[in-house]
């Protein structure tokens, strides 16, 4: 026993205190109205992929992070159907959690829907708890229609409990910086959704399992200086008053959105990683990475990749 725990020391002190540190990937992907079949249009304004497509998909989905490795938790968005998934994240690699609103794969064309889903890459001593997905996070829109719940899950990390959500926030509001008050409908939709978010949050740090929220937020909380109402508002601010104790830590900092498929739209992200600000220490710096298409996969892809690029951080879990 005297051995093992001067050996500790010794490597404590040798490589730091985060020497025996679980590190993992975190991805967060929209990959664009994702249907499995060829030459098939999900929705009536979204794109018909071929086999050439799937491939290249698959092929960023190998190399995700800053150093072309694999994700190992992938909070993902805009899919139609988990065969679509399964045709970028093999089931012999990962295991997909879809969306509990998923109903079926046989939408007509045009006539199908959009979901978020949870990729956890096997093998790496990660396992799922249970899914617990945030239903109320749906809200109805004013067409009647449902906009995405959010796709949660208790993971175990090598023993250490981890909650991991992915969200789809509603869109057509990232650039309206008084959502709160706005009048537009998407706004309104948008700011509805807080409340089950920030519910969600707080129900996590009271039960103190650390957590992660990854997706397609469609807010640009750094062009408001993180003073946005919607920001303060899941942080659990006022919306008229400086933010004080964040209760989240976001992803990226500091870099700019420059995802070769998004040309002459904003640079500000909307894509976010977000970390229990309990467990922010997590974070590996220097770690967040953008994988940007290559324009020659571009030009080769037949209907298209995505008009997102995936996203990643590194985290050591402790």
């Amino acid at each position: 026993m005297k051995r093992l725990l001067v050996l500790s020391l010794f490597l404590s002190l040798l490589f730091g205190s985060n020497a025996f540190a679980e590190t993992i990937i975190i991805g967060s992907w929209n990959i664009e109205n994702l249907h499995h079949k060829n030459d098939f249009k999900l929705r009536s304004f979204g794109t018909k992929r071929q086999n050439v497509d799937f491939d290249l998909l698959r092929s960023y989905a190998n190399r995700f992070g800053r150093q072309s490795d694999p994700a190992d938790i992938i909070a993902l968005q805009e899919i139609g159907t988990r065969a679509g998934l399964e045709r970028i994240f093999p089931p012999s690699d990962y295991l997909i959690l879809m969306s509990s609103r998923h109903e079926n794969d046989n939408a007509e064309e045009e006539e199908g829907e959009i979901y978020t889903a949870i990729a956890v890459r096997k093998n790496r001593g990660i396992s799922v708890v249970k899914q617990d997905d945030l239903e109320e996070l749906a809200i109805k829109h004013t067409d009647g229609r449902p906009v995405r719940a959010g796709t949660a899950a208790l993971l175990d990390v090598n023993g250490t409990k981890l909650w991991f959500m992915s969200v789809h926030l509603k869109s057509s509001c990232s650039h309206v910086k008084k959502a709160h008050t706005s009048t537009r409908d998407d706004c309104e939709t948008l700011w509805k959704q807080h409340m089950p978010l920030l519910d969600w949050i707080k129900q996590k740090r009271e039960a103190k399992i650390p957590f992660v929220i990854a997706g397609d937020f469609n807010r640009r909380f750094r062009q408001f200086q993180n003073q946005g109402p919607f920001w303060k508002a899941i942080n659990g601010g006022e919306p008229d008053e400086d933010l004080k104790d964040a209760l989240l830590s976001q992803h990226p900092s500091l870099v700019t959105r420059k995802c070769p498929t998004r040309r002459g739209s904003s640079t500000q992200p909307i894509d976010w990683i977000l970390l229990d600000a309990g467990v922010a220490h997590w974070f590996v710096e220097g770690s967040f990475w953008e994988r940007r298409y290559r324009r020659a996969d571009i030009s080769k892809a037949d209907g298209g990749l995505s008009d997102h690029c995936p996203i990643s951080i590194n985290i050591e879990i402790e």
